[in-house]
């Protein structure tokens, strides 16, 4: 591998564990492989299609199943290629003005249904995720990659737009190699409707044997055309109807795995002899966001269009007060769209104070009057608005009652709207929400920016479901992406995220730690920010500590 030749600088880095397990598999000694590891998760995924699938179950099931050309290492740089290492490509080099990456496949890799993997399917993979049609939220991600070509069998160009410190992070790790020859006539704005989407067929580690819906997705070790397996016979998600079920599972031995311990909980899985309780720091961050456009998207909404309504609502919510009410000592109140293990935080940003006398003066001073009912209105319509909220988090239930109460206060009648996991991401991106409490995951260096909050991500397809713009906002990020000088970046994300702030774009409420249960049998490998599942696929259990569902699943190589 060759480095990026422009990029001499610190990289800019997170804590992270000590192993993430990317790294190819290796060969296993004999009696060394074996078991089942089960996680309890309440959140089933919409669809098994990388492009356009957004929980988080879906995407650690394509972390399993798929394969990118690179994985981004233990340090979490995004900065240049320092620290990745390889997966489906083995090596790459650069091209003398950086402007081109050219990426060697390992010729060994194939499909699940044993077909071999081409640098045709690299090339049809950037095309289908950057196809208007296919809408995925990656497309604006991948917009400084001007192509990807195969110029033999085994290897792919990419040539990027401008040179950018992240232009290796955004192509190697940014989109799943997927299957040409199985998805080439799908219709590409119907992704959801291919059996692809329910019956992933991928390159990587694990293969998906079945998908029950509501109950379970399973998966096997793969060792089609003699790849060397992972320790782990078999992963089961075990899908459950809520948050309490799936923690349930874990305490009474059913599973193995949870991967958000309530506050109220965590005293119950130190008791627990079977259990430890694995805490670290997350990439995660959550907020009430505004809708700055009504349900159809063709005009301003009657409410959060307006800049002083917004940041009269964050003066009224007590944040601080909000987070320790739900997380105690297990998450600090978010400064904005970052969390503080994160490379692109700013420790010095301050956000718009708590101040309840302050919120009610600009109410009024936006048109909006208290009436007899101690309620809003403004030209004879009330300041009422709904929050939209997913049932399956316990975390954002509460907080939506809490601000639901807090905005009374201020004479404005919140109402709460909780609504199944697949419908809130429904809703989500189809934007048809007034308000809405959300949970973020973005990528760790500073162009997960771009996912969720600049104009561009209010395009269709994209993240940015609150359709919040600001040009001074865009061109900030833009200056910071293409500096490869970290104080220079750091400048700019600043003066960035100082704008996103004073305009209110949402509340900034919670920075909650990865609190997850696992069972003592398991060997994990280490649990990184934002993706504690990275290494999973080399976990081991130890062949004294396995029980009766470690036996080997049907069709699972020994």
């Amino acid at each position: 591998m060759t480095g990026f030749r422009l990029l001499r600088l610190l990289p800019l880095v997170v804590a992270a564990s000590c192993a993430s397990g990317d790294d190819a598999p290796p060969s296993a000694a004999a009696g060394s492989t074996g078991g089942t590891i089960v996680i309890a998760t309440p959140g089933e995924p919409e669809y098994l299609m990388p492009p356009i699938a957004l929980s988080t179950t879906a995407r650690q099931v394509h972390d399993l199943v798929y394969q990118r050309l690179a994985r981004i290492g233990d340090s979490l740089n995004t900065l240049g290629d320092g620290g990745f290492t390889p997966d489906l490509a083995r090596r790459w080099t650069w091209a003398d003005d950086s402007l081109s990456v050219t990426f060697t496949l390992d010729s060994a890799a194939h499909w699940h249904d044993g077909l071999p993997v081409r640098a045709a399917d690299v090339a049809f993979s950037f095309a289908l995720y950057t196809d208007p049609r296919t809408a995925s939220n990656a497309a604006t991600i991948l917009a400084n990659v001007a192509s990807v070509t195969a110029t033999d069998s085994l290897t792919v160009v990419a040539r990027f737009r401008t040179r950018r410190p992240e232009a290796f992070y955004e192509v190697a790790n940014q989109f799943f190699i997927l299957p040409e020859h199985l998805l080439k006539e799908a219709d590409r704005s119907r992704l959801a409707a291919s059996p692809l989407a329910t019956m992933p067929v991928g390159s990587g580690p694990f293969r998906v044997t079945r998908w029950v819906p509501t109950q379970l997705i399973e998966l096997i070790a793969d060792t089609t055309a003699g790849r060397r397996r992972t320790p782990l016979d078999r992963i089961l998600f075990t899908i459950a109807p809520d948050p309490v079920t799936a923690f349930t599972r874990v305490v009474t031995g059913e599973a193995d795995v949870f991967e958000a311990v309530r506050p109220d909980r965590v005293a119950e899985v130190r008791a627990n002899p079977n259990l430890r309780l694995v805490v670290g720091p997350s990439l995660d961050y959550n907020f009430l966001g505004f809708n700055l456009r009504e349900a159809s998207g063709r005009a301003p909404h009657p409410i959060f269009a307006d800049r002083t309504v917004r940041r009269a609502l964050t003066m009224a919510t007590d944040r601080r007060g909000i987070v320790a009410n739900i997380y105690d000592s297990l998450a600090v109140q978010a400064r904005g769209p970052f969390t503080t293990a994160s490379s692109t935080s700013d420790p010095t940003l301050t956000p718009l104070p708590y101040a309840v006398d302050s919120a009610n003066t600009l109410l009024d001073a936006a048109g909006w009057l208290r009436g007899a009912d101690s309620i809003r209105r403004k030209n004879g319509q009330p300041l009422t608005f709904g929050i939209l909220t997913p049932s399956s988090s316990n975390a954002r239930m509460r907080a939506a009652v809490l601000l639901q109460e807090q905005f009374r206060r201020v004479g404005v009648d919140a109402r709460v709207e909780s609504v199944d996991f697949p419908s809130f991401v429904k809703r989500s991106s189809n934007r048809r929400f007034d308000t809405i409490l959300s949970q973020w995951t973005p990528d760790p260096g500073p162009g997960g920016v771009n996912e969720q909050w600049t104009s561009a991500a209010a395009a269709p397809g994209g993240n940015n479901f609150g359709n919040y713009r600001n040009p001074s906002f865009d061109a900030q990020v833009d200056s910071a992406l293409a500096s490869f000088q970290p104080d220079t970046l750091r400048a700019h994300l600043a003066r960035a995220w100082r704008i996103l702030t004073d305009d209110a774009a949402a509340i900034w409420l919670a920075e909650p730690k990865s609190v997850m249960a696992v069972h003592k049998r398991i060997q994990t490998t280490g649990i990184r920010p934002g993706a504690w599942w990275a290494g999973l696929a080399q976990w081991r259990i130890p062949a004294d500590q396995r029980i009766a569902r470690d036996r080997p699943a049907a069709g699972a190589a020994r």
